[in-house]
């Protein structure tokens, strides 16, 4: 083992004898006049303790004596008295508490108390614990025995019960006060006395309230701190049914309460329901064992499923086998505890070769702390089976606050591991959408390029379309019409005006008009308006404000001014008319372009050689719209353009 493991080891057992050490300095409080045996250094010369054994008939006579009965008992002088050395510790007589109508017995212990000088106030007697009797208190008054108290009634929790008795107002300084203890018992039964304080009341009272509080007040606090704490585990767990060892831990602090149940509670009445109350204060250490080792398995990241089990078994046979009947082998509770301590060992040696070899910091420490509550559990074995002293108390009680901080601490771990593993796994989330991000930006830069070249070939097979079936067309039909002879120059002239006129529109469509149909109409007509004079024709503008056409693009803006272009050269050529009316209007889902003039009209049923009304159709039609043509000889021409607000994606 290297220095540091040493060191570790030496500064947990100094932690550890300072624990079992402090109760034991706890309750003695201040230094009151102590009844020891004549073994140990006198204080005083009053330091001898008399012990008598004698049949409970012939102390006690009927169901009930009262505070102050004359109680028959043999007198200080009589030489059946002897010196006895106390704590004193009477084991079980197996035959004798066998006996199928065994009777009482009683065992008092004498003390003769001299008053010193000076003393005044009450005096007070004060017996830090008697075990397996019922406790009277008597005062000789120099000729008779005098019962001064009666715990007759309080036999079955007199085990834990520090007792403090009144004894009056102190005699004469140099007199002698004797006071006998008895305790009344079962033949064979098990006694355990502490030593026998007499002196003043305040100072032995302090003592007393010390061990009312380690005894009582303190097991009943831990235990339900202990509980309260199990309960808000078991509604954690119920949020989070994968985390078993909060389930555990709340199992744990049910049975740590039935097991403490006999520290606060009045014992019942009836023999058989004191017996099997015993049965299951008893038993349930062997399940509180069980559930706290489980519950510290479940901190340790490797699984041990044969110890579980193993545990589990355990606590079923030791269950049975230590029922109160006949047939069973374990027939005292020193018996059953043994075998729970050697147990204890073995399971918390195996806990510590795994904390030692790769345990969590949280897992080392609940460790540590079965070690103390096992030390606990061995001074409380030892306390009862006699080799330590009935002045002690019982250290298993105190081992709650340590599992309660045990627990708290391993709860905090988690959640600041928790935290940090969330903190950490946001730093990753966080790098990883920078990095996303960044991935993202770089493809919309690439993807726009691609988009803005893929735009622009598109935008220039369209012009290359357009410029090769309108304009280039036109001029190849005009040239070979020129190189045949059969135009003359102002034929020529009209076939360039209208060459020019196409490659304006084509300029004009990439023009940004924003989807703006009114714009573009205006335009044209600032780009014809001055022909349109000059052939005197007289053009009304009525034009109303539309929305926006979303899915008006270069191409068929070109589509649409074609259209217009071509049914106002169509007025200028044929129609023969004085004016022109150019007119929009929105509709629920579309908009409207009227043209009307008020010319010679035609009849469009008839009309054999309208291919360039065909081309106005065709033209509609691509954009998702129609035209509507409306003429009769003598009574104008009216075409209206219809235009969806949105446009249905080409199939």
């Amino acid at each position: 083992m290297t220095e540091r493991g040493r060191g570790w080891l030496l500064r947990w057992a100094g932690w550890l004898v300072w624990l079992v050490a402090l109760p034991a300095q706890a309750v003695h409080g201040p230094d009151p006049d102590v009844i020891q045996s004549p073994a140990q250094p006198p204080q005083q010369e009053y330091t001898q303790v008399w012990h008598l054994h004698v049949p409970f008939g012939s102390i006690r006579q009927g169901p009930k004596v009262d505070p102050g009965t004359v109680v028959p008992l043999s007198a200080p002088a009589d030489p059946t008295w002897a010196l006895v050395d106390l704590p004193r510790f009477e084991g079980r007589d197996p035959i004798r508490a066998r006996a199928p109508n065994r009777g009482l017995e009683a065992d008092w212990y004498r003390v003769d108390y001299p008053v010193p000088a000076g003393a005044t106030g009450p005096l007070a007697l004060y017996l830090p614990r008697a075990v397996g009797a019922a406790v009277q208190v008597l005062r000789f008054d120099g000729r008779h025995w005098r019962m001064v108290s009666d715990g007759a009634d309080r036999w079955r929790e007199q085990w834990n019960v520090p007792i403090l008795v009144d004894l009056g107002e102190a005699a004469a300084a140099g007199g002698t006060i004797v006071v006998a203890v008895g305790l009344i018992h079962y033949e064979g039964g098990e006694t355990r006395v502490a030593p026998i304080r007499v002196g003043p009341r305040a100072e032995l009272s302090s003592s007393a309230q010390w061990r009312q509080v380690l005894q009582h007040v303190a097991p009943q606090v831990g235990s339900l701190t202990f509980l309260s704490l199990g309960l808000f585990a078991l509604m954690f767990w119920r949020g989070r049914r994968r985390e078993q060892a909060y389930l555990l831990f709340f199992l744990s602090s049910l049975v740590w309460g039935l097991r403490n149940l006999h520290y606060y509670t009045t014992m019942p009445t009836g023999t058989e329901a004191y017996i099997w109350f015993w049965w299951m204060t008893n038993t349930s250490l062997s399940w509180v064992m069980v559930l706290v080792y489980l519950f510290a398995l479940r901190f340790d990241p490797r699984r041990s499923p044969k110890l579980e089990r193993g545990l589990v078994i355990f606590v079923a046979v030791m269950s049975v086998v230590g029922m109160p009947f006949e047939w069973t082998p374990l027939n005292t509770v020193v018996q059953q505890h043994v075998i729970n301590a050697i147990a204890g060992l073995a399971v918390v040696g195996r806990l510590s070769w795994m904390a030692w070899t790769g345990g969590t910091r949280e897992f080392r420490l609940i460790v540590a702390t079965l070690w103390v509550t096992e030390i606990f559990g061995v001074h409380d074995l030892l306390l009862v089976s006699g080799v330590v002293s009935a002045e002690s108390i019982y250290l298993l009680p105190f081992a709650s606050l340590l599992l309660f901080l045990a627990f708290l601490f391993a709860v905090q771990t988690r959640y600041s591991q928790a935290i940090s593993h969330v903190e950490q796994a946001n730093e990753r989330l966080e790098r990883r959408l920078a990095e996303r991000e960044a991935q993202l930006h770089a493809n919309h830069e690439r993807i726009s390029g691609i988009e803005r070249e893929q735009a622009l070939l598109l935008e220039r097979q369209r012009l290359m379309r357009d410029m090769h079936d309108g304009l280039g067309s036109t001029l190849m039909s005009s040239l070979v019409l020129v190189e045949q002879g059969k135009l003359d120059s102002q034929a020529v002239a009209e076939l360039l005006r209208e060459c020019v006129d196409d490659l304006r529109l084509v300029i004009d469509s990439l023009e940004p008009m924003g989807q703006d149909l009114v714009t573009l109409l205006a335009s044209l007509r600032h780009r014809l308006g001055r022909r349109l004079e000059g052939a005197g024709l007289k053009m009304h503008w009525d034009v109303e404000d539309l929305p926006p056409l979303e899915w008006l693009q270069p191409h068929d803006t070109l589509q649409v001014m074609r259209i217009v272009q071509e049914v106002l050269t169509n007025v200028l050529k044929h129609a023969r008319a004085a004016t022109v009316r150019l007119a929009t209007r929105a509709h629920h889902d579309s908009v409207t372009v009227l043209i009307e003039d008020d010319g010679a009209g035609f009849d469009p049923t008839q009309e054999g050689r309208g291919r360039g009304v065909r081309h106005l159709y065709q033209r509609a039609s691509r954009l998702g719209g129609r035209i509507i043509l409306d003429s009769a000889q003598g009574q104008g021409t009216r075409v209206r353009l219809e235009l969806p607000l949105q446009r249905k994606p080409a199939a």
